[in-house]
């Protein structure tokens, strides 16, 4: 029987169908090599300029250039230019800025408070007892 089916499955079979040809396979071209950009790796190093302070550093310059005179002039040497520190500079431009708003507003208010007390009827009365 075993030789039965070998006999079977080697039997060849014509059909009238053409048989499909096959392309020759196409040679492939070398692949090209890619370039690859790689991103810089970042350093841990910060240039001086654009070293930052810490927060001791900015409460300490805030006292600086909270003393009458001598804060004045430092706020206005580090605002214009007299640091490298980028940080630095624009924190005394900061501090110069509210610094002048705070003067106008503190202007206009006491504008406001000596005009009402002028049309109020001056200050002729206060602090003088009608019995003295």
């Amino acid at each position: 029987m075993n030789n039965e089916v070998n006999s079977n499955t080697n039997v060849n079979v014509q059909t009238n169908q053409p048989q499909p040809t096959v392309a020759p396979v196409q040679p492939q071209p070398a692949p090209q090599p890619q370039v690859v950009f790689e991103q810089p790796q970042p350093t841990n190093v910060i240039p001086a300029k654009y070293k930052p302070i810490g927060a001791w550093g900015y409460v300490l310059y805030e006292l600086l250039f909270s003393i009458p005179l001598i804060g004045f002039i430092f706020m206005l040497v580090f605002a214009l230019g007299g640091t490298k520190n980028e940080n630095l500079k624009n924190f005394a431009r900061s501090f110069l800025c509210w610094l002048l708003i705070f003067l106008v507003i503190s202007i206009i208010v006491g504008l406001i408070f000596v005009v009402l007390i002028v049309l109020a009827g001056g200050l002729a009365g206060v602090g003088v007892s009608a019995t003295a």
